[in-house]
Protein backbone atom coordinates (compact mmCIF):
# COMPACT_ATOMS: atom_id res chain seq x y z
CA UNK A 1 0.00 0.00 0.00
CA UNK A 2 1.42 2.76 -1.21
CA UNK A 3 2.17 5.72 1.70
CA UNK A 4 1.64 3.45 4.89
CA UNK A 5 4.57 2.59 6.78
CA UNK A 6 6.11 -0.74 7.10
CA UNK A 7 7.45 -2.31 10.48
CA UNK A 8 11.54 -1.71 8.78
CA UNK A 9 10.24 2.23 8.58
CA UNK A 10 10.30 2.61 12.62
CA UNK A 11 11.04 -0.84 14.60
CA UNK A 12 14.99 -0.18 15.29
CA UNK A 13 14.51 3.69 15.37
CA UNK A 14 15.46 4.87 18.68
CA UNK A 15 12.90 6.94 21.11
CA UNK A 16 13.99 9.62 23.36
CA UNK A 17 11.91 10.72 26.39
CA UNK A 18 13.06 14.24 28.84
CA UNK A 19 11.46 13.94 32.23
CA UNK A 20 8.96 16.70 33.32
CA UNK A 21 9.45 16.03 36.72
CA UNK A 22 9.70 13.66 39.01
CA UNK A 23 7.71 11.44 42.23
CA UNK A 24 8.37 12.18 45.99
CA UNK A 25 6.91 8.95 47.55
CA UNK A 26 7.18 7.38 50.85
CA UNK A 27 8.89 3.96 48.78
CA UNK A 28 12.39 3.43 48.26
CA UNK A 29 11.67 -0.22 47.28
CA UNK A 30 9.16 -1.91 45.55
CA UNK A 31 8.80 -4.36 48.32
CA UNK A 32 6.80 -2.44 50.34
CA UNK A 33 5.39 -0.15 47.32
CA UNK A 34 1.56 -0.81 46.64
CA UNK A 35 1.27 -2.80 43.18
CA UNK A 36 -1.46 0.03 42.19
CA UNK A 37 -3.17 3.17 42.79
CA UNK A 38 -6.73 1.44 44.37
CA UNK A 39 -4.51 0.14 47.32
CA UNK A 40 -2.57 3.46 48.23
CA UNK A 41 -5.73 6.41 47.50
CA UNK A 42 -5.33 6.81 51.46
CA UNK A 43 -0.79 7.27 50.82
CA UNK A 44 0.13 10.81 49.92
CA UNK A 45 2.95 11.74 47.47
CA UNK A 46 4.18 14.63 45.21
CA UNK A 47 4.48 15.37 41.75
CA UNK A 48 7.52 18.37 41.21
CA UNK A 49 6.89 19.14 38.05
CA UNK A 50 9.95 21.25 36.16
CA UNK A 51 8.73 24.74 35.88
CA UNK A 52 9.41 25.40 32.77
CA UNK A 53 5.99 23.88 32.69
CA UNK A 54 3.68 25.34 34.84
CA UNK A 55 1.53 26.93 32.00
CA UNK A 56 1.16 23.43 30.89
CA UNK A 57 -0.32 22.86 34.79
CA UNK A 58 -2.85 25.73 34.78
CA UNK A 59 -5.79 24.10 34.29
CA UNK A 60 -5.16 20.96 36.75
CA UNK A 61 -7.61 21.37 39.34
CA UNK A 62 -7.67 19.61 43.01
CA UNK A 63 -10.01 16.88 43.56
CA UNK A 64 -9.86 15.73 40.00
CA UNK A 65 -8.37 12.65 38.81
CA UNK A 66 -5.29 12.58 35.83
CA UNK A 67 -3.13 9.64 34.56
CA UNK A 68 0.47 10.06 35.21
CA UNK A 69 3.10 8.36 32.99
CA UNK A 70 6.26 7.41 33.87
CA UNK A 71 9.19 5.85 33.64
CA UNK A 72 10.01 2.31 35.83
CA UNK A 73 13.63 3.73 36.79
CA UNK A 74 14.84 0.82 38.74
CA UNK A 75 13.47 -1.89 36.23
CA UNK A 76 15.72 -4.46 34.24
CA UNK A 77 14.69 -7.55 32.03
CA UNK A 78 11.29 -8.77 31.36
CA UNK A 79 9.44 -11.88 31.25
CA UNK A 80 6.89 -12.19 28.63
CA UNK A 81 4.38 -14.07 31.37
CA UNK A 82 4.35 -12.97 34.65
CA UNK A 83 2.34 -13.53 37.78
CA UNK A 84 -1.08 -10.88 37.85
CA UNK A 85 -0.03 -8.51 40.99
CA UNK A 86 3.19 -10.37 42.12
CA UNK A 87 1.38 -13.15 42.96
CA UNK A 88 -1.61 -14.14 41.24
CA UNK A 89 -2.55 -16.44 38.13
CA UNK A 90 -0.04 -16.34 35.04
CA UNK A 91 -0.65 -13.85 32.80
CA UNK A 92 0.97 -12.13 29.57
CA UNK A 93 3.01 -9.41 30.23
CA UNK A 94 0.60 -7.00 28.56
CA UNK A 95 -1.84 -8.01 30.32
CA UNK A 96 -0.74 -6.39 33.43
CA UNK A 97 0.68 -3.24 34.95
CA UNK A 98 4.05 -5.15 35.81
CA UNK A 99 7.15 -3.08 35.86
CA UNK A 100 9.64 -4.60 34.11
CA UNK A 101 8.38 -4.14 30.28
CA UNK A 102 10.23 -3.94 26.86
CA UNK A 103 9.82 -0.05 27.21
CA UNK A 104 9.24 0.06 31.26
CA UNK A 105 6.42 2.82 30.88
CA UNK A 106 3.99 2.98 33.81
CA UNK A 107 0.88 4.68 34.14
CA UNK A 108 -1.08 5.45 37.34
CA UNK A 109 -4.61 7.32 38.14
CA UNK A 110 -4.45 9.49 41.01
CA UNK A 111 -6.20 12.14 42.36
CA UNK A 112 -4.83 15.34 43.10
CA UNK A 113 -5.30 17.04 46.58
CA UNK A 114 -3.28 20.34 46.31
CA UNK A 115 -1.24 22.34 43.80
CA UNK A 116 1.39 24.97 45.08
CA UNK A 117 3.34 26.16 42.22
CA UNK A 118 5.18 23.29 40.58
CA UNK A 119 4.28 21.03 42.99
CA UNK A 120 1.35 18.50 43.31
CA UNK A 121 0.33 17.03 45.87
CA UNK A 122 -1.90 13.70 45.35
CA UNK A 123 -3.35 10.51 46.46
CA UNK A 124 -2.96 6.88 44.78
CA UNK A 125 1.02 6.74 44.69
CA UNK A 126 2.18 3.39 43.52
CA UNK A 127 5.40 4.78 42.05
CA UNK A 128 9.37 4.71 43.90
CA UNK A 129 10.80 7.76 45.05
CA UNK A 130 12.46 9.74 42.50
CA UNK A 131 10.47 8.14 39.67
CA UNK A 132 10.96 10.15 36.29
CA UNK A 133 7.34 11.51 35.05
CA UNK A 134 6.73 11.31 31.28
CA UNK A 135 3.32 13.10 30.75
CA UNK A 136 -0.09 13.89 32.86
CA UNK A 137 -3.02 13.35 31.05
CA UNK A 138 -6.90 14.25 32.49
CA UNK A 139 -9.17 11.52 32.27
CA UNK A 140 -12.11 11.68 29.91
Amino acid sequence: MSGMLIEDDFMDDEIVFKPIGYIRSPYEDVSNMPKSTRESMDVEAEMVINEEYLESMSSMEVGEEYMVLFYFHKSEGFKQRVPFMGNGPIKGLFSTHAPNRPNPIGVSTIKIKEINGNVIKFNGVDMLNGTPVLDIKDIL
